[in-house]
């Protein structure tokens, strides 16, 4: 058998939740830099805000600036994520064949199931129609992850999954 390998990269969209962390970041920069104004020095003050305001920053580009990189290599998916193009930390390895389901986001007819294992989204945040979700464990823990792969990744794992655990979206063009 040939080896498969593929490697793919997915840049991840602002969301509601990430809107949400850096309105809280602003809110605590504010509060701070409020806080530091009642300080008796001059100096004291513009040095502690422009601290506070540059740790803000580094926080909402760092944390909130970032990539997945899918690695599918022969049945192994690796799932990395990429802080500001810089910093690189695995969230997720496992083999496909041990996928307890691959489905299309939209797909609730077989993924309602698996409802109560929580989620972890590892996808662009924006559900398209390469949005799927797998259950799978992962540190001893079973979760449903979403992911983003095109077209080749997808049809590399369906190699390696089981037929009764895969489902595909069927579109209004393979139903003709």
């Amino acid at each position: 058998m040939d080896n498969i390998v593929i490697e793919q990269l997915v840049k991840h969209h602002y969301t509601k939740a990430d809107n949400k962390t850096r309105f809280t970041i602003l809110i605590i920069t504010a509060v701070f830099v409020l806080l530091w104004l009642n300080l008796p020095s001059f100096p004291a003050i513009v040095m502690m805000v422009v601290l506070t305001i540059a740790i803000a920053t580094f926080f909402m580009n760092f944390f909130l600036n970032r990539e997945y990189e899918y690695c599918f290599v022969d049945g192994e998916l690796d799932i990395d994520v990429i802080y500001n193009k810089r910093r690189r930390r695995r969230v997720f390895v496992g083999e496909a064949a041990e996928f307890e389901v691959l489905a299309h986001i939209g797909d609730s007819e077989h993924l309602d199931f698996y409802k109560r294992f929580k989620l972890r989204d590892f996808s662009g945040g924006i559900v398209t129609n390469n949005t799927y979700i797998f259950v799978a464990a992962y540190k001893g823990k079973k979760f449903r992850i979403a992911i983003e792969p095109n077209d080749r990744l997808v049809e590399a794992m369906r190699r390696y999954i089981q037929p009764q655990k895969f489902f595909r979206k069927v579109t209004t063009e393979e139903k003709l």
